[in-house]
């Protein structure tokens, strides 16, 4: 599948993770004066199972190789999400700026990732396949801490 800026497909030499991250820090740079809307969504963690080796290298002590793609592809997604929150913190945005995370729901057991201790995995109605993990945050105007059980 082409990978498109717009309509013109390009062709992406860095892992894909930090290339979505280093493009969202960037259309912050560009739009930092103005409103703007950013959709990030990321492909990790999904099928296929890849890393590079710098996250791989941090998850050497894993033996099993399922569970270390996981968590490596899991450990970028978080080092983009984090350089995101740096680039809004730098540029004086954050506390103007609502964020939302919402993730995908369950994980699969073919991918080395756990539901654990909940029951299930993705696709099923169980908890571990139904439950989404959602946060918030717009500093200055959402409660820190606040937990709304209210679907």
């Amino acid at each position: 599948m082409p990978i498109l800026r717009g309509k013109k497909e390009i062709e992406e030499k860095e892992y894909l993770t930090d290339a979505f991250g280093r493009e969202a820090v960037d259309f912050i740079g560009r739009h930092k004066k103005e409103p703007f809307f950013l959709y990030l969504a990321f492909n990790a963690v999904h099928l296929p199972m890849q890393a590079s080796d710098k996250y791989l290298q941090r998850f050497a002590h894993l033996k099993d190789g399922t569970r270390q793609k996981y968590a490596a592809m899991m450990s970028a997604m978080d080092d983009a999400i984090g350089a995101v929150l740096a680039k809004l913190r730098e540029e004086g945005l954050e506390e103007d700026t609502l964020i939302f995370f919402i993730s995908d729901n369950g994980g699969p057991p073919v991918n080395g990732s756990s539901n654990g201790p909940l029951r299930g995995f993705k696709a099923q109605t169980w908890e571990g396949g139904i439950r989404v993990p959602f946060l918030m945050q717009w500093k200055g105007r959402l409660p820190a801490g606040k937990v709304v059980d209210d679907p």
